[in-house]
């Protein structure tokens, strides 16, 4: 009998040859080798976009198998082979395709391939040989994290549970379970803690080493180049830490503190505090809407079939062709995301799901990303068009969180509907002090730590942060050294500088949601052309096609918070 289990394994099974680089070398050198004026660039960029779909479809299907596999060394070892054998040599291509691009007379791109034609300008500008192979160092040290992590057991009266599972407990009404859950989550990071640290220390090497080599002044500056921010500074950032900590840090410690006295607590500990899921101010279990991953598609599919016919189609296709993976399981990596594959333009979505109303948000978050990816890639055939800027990337996610609120009547009753948009609504405000917390770690870590760097120093760091922007927690009594390493977090491992995004996404997403108040399917439109633009368009452009503005400043964080003080009343 064939399960959803062996329909995703199904999918992401990759044919030998295409494990080697002598596979696209040919295509490459052709591409390379062909005399190029202005009148053949289309096409020329027409193949090589589809070679370089075919490369992300072979690398998505390796990096999701191995996630999925933590505990299998062969599966890890093909993925590190992929990534040492074919990469490098794809990369100098890729290089030398761009700067043959460059140089070709008369060219002027077309309006929707002029965006990415300054970005390949850029990125050649920015490239070194030498990072290349660093490249791949970094994608190894930063996979450690992942086997590290995804092998990592918490004990708990008696049984070993993943971390999802344990996390599901810290939701329990019993302060005694959430404490004793807490504590043995927290023996179990720091058995790991000392490995993990080795693994920061390594990458910190290696991402300074490559801006050293591209002749930038740290590892912020060049990082900032890589990513294309070229909308707003380092200087716009450090002003949002700011509003962050005098707007909404207060208000999120109002809430702690009235919560704190609704249930009858001295303060808010450790073990209290769950910013995804706050606890319930009338004492009462969390919300346990399903039990099983397919009852979580399926309460899903009748969600999207109340919102949109076509999101619903599009959820039904991942459901009945392998692309999803929900359920948590031992050797699976513990975080959620949403792959891609550009060749067939199917989004892939792997989550570890226990249960709870927070793996409904999570589920419609990824979804938000698929549907980015379905929309974008039916609008713009080259792959470099797909997606979008990383500043607009989690709005189709975190906007889905908040456009399907009025289509789960029948998931939740009438009470606990209210009780599943209150959190919706809390977790937004009690996000973005964790959020400016991220980045500012980050902006000190790669621009402003020392040189001989160690792991004191970046646990003190985060202390510093953390007094700052969680002084609602109570740590009396406890430990600080598990406090301090609350930076051993995947993002700070795999995708450095790319967290002040969910801040930025998370504030446009309200703004979509007080439109679709008043006109439900006029925002929905919009929410969609938005998507279908695609990375064409300059970032300020996506959020006004979306129907709101790019802005993140203290004026307009203000005023959010107040609109989601007056829905929480």
């Amino acid at each position: 009998m064939t399960t959803p289990l062996d329909a995703v394994e199904a999918r992401l099974q990759v044919a030998p040859e295409h494990l080697t680089w002598d596979t696209y070398r040919p295509d490459f050198e052709a591409l390379l080798a062909q005399d190029l004026t202005a009148a053949d660039v289309p096409a020329w960029l027409d193949r090589w976009s589809a070679l370089q779909a075919q490369l992300g479809d072979v690398s998505a299907r390796l990096s999701i198998h191995k996630d999925l596999h933590t505990d299998d060394d062969t599966v890890q070892q093909r993925y590190q082979d992929y990534v040492a054998q074919v990469l490098p040599p794809a990369t100098r291509m890729e290089q030398a395709l761009t700067e043959k691009l460059l140089t070709v007379p008369g060219y002027a791109p077309a309006p929707d391939f002029a965006l990415n034609y300054r970005r390949f300008r850029d990125a050649a500008a920015l490239f070194r040989e030498a990072n290349v192979d660093l490249s791949v160092t970094e994608n190894e040290q930063s996979s450690r994290h992942s086997v590290i992590t995804g092998n990592q057991k918490v004990t708990l009266d008696g049984q070993d549970l993943t971390i999802p599972q344990v996390k599901q407990r810290l939701d329990s009404p019993d302060r005694a379970q959430r404490e004793a859950a807490w504590r043995a989550w927290q023996d179990s990071n720091m058995a790991v803690a000392g490995e993990l640290d080795a693994v920061m220390l390594d990458l910190i090497g290696t991402r300074r080493q490559m801006a050293k080599n591209a002749d930038e002044p740290d590892y912020r500056s060049y990082r900032w180049k890589q990513l294309d921010r070229v909308d707003y500074t380092p200087a716009d950032c450090e002003a949002f830490h700011a509003a962050v900590r005098d707007e909404a840090v207060p208000l999120t410690t109002a809430m702690m503190r009235d919560l704190a006295g609704k249930l009858g607590l001295d303060s808010i500990r450790p073990w209290d505090y769950n910013r995804n899921n706050l606890l319930d101010a009338e004492g009462r279990e969390s919300l346990k809407p399903f039990t099983t991953g397919a009852q979580l598609e399926e309460l899903a599919q009748t969600a999207f079939a109340g919102l949109d016919a076509d999101l619903a189609a599009r959820f039904r296709h991942m459901r009945e062709h392998g692309l999803l993976d929900l359920e948590s399981r031992p050797g699976k990596m513990s975080h959620a995301y949403c792959a891609y594959f550009p060749t067939s333009n199917e989004p892939f979505v792997l989550m570890n799901v226990v249960g709870t109303a927070e793996d409904v948000r999570v589920l419609f978050h990824e979804l938000g990303h698929a549907f980015h990816g379905f929309y974008s890639g039916d609008a713009q055939a080259q792959v470099w068009n797909r997606w979008s800027p990383i500043e607009f990337v989690e709005i189709p996610s975190m906007a889905m969180e908040f456009l399907t609120l009025d289509h789960l009547n029948h998931v939740f009753g009438p009470d606990e509907l209210i009780r599943y948009r209150t959190k919706q609504l809390e977790s937004v405000i009690a996000f973005l002090p964790w959020a400016a917390q991220m980045d500012a770690f980050q902006h000190w870590l790669y621009a402003q730590a020392p040189e001989q760097i160690t792991v004191a120093d970046l646990d003190a760091k985060w202390l510093e942060l953390d007094r700052t922007f969680h002084p609602f927690i109570d740590w009396s009594g406890l430990d600080e050294t598990v406090r301090a390493k609350g930076w051993q977090y995947y993002h700070i491992f795999h995708i450095p500088f790319y967290y002040i995004e969910y801040a930025m996404c998370y504030l446009a997403a309200v703004g979509i949601w007080r439109e679709a108040r008043q006109d439900p399917q006029g925002a929905l439109d919009r929410y969609k052309a938005a998507l279908r633009l695609g990375n064409a368009s300059p970032v300020p452009d996506l959020y006004r096609a979306a129907g709101v503005e790019f802005r993140f400043d203290r004026e307009h964080i203000r005023g959010l918070m107040t609109f989601l003080r007056e829905q929480l009343k």
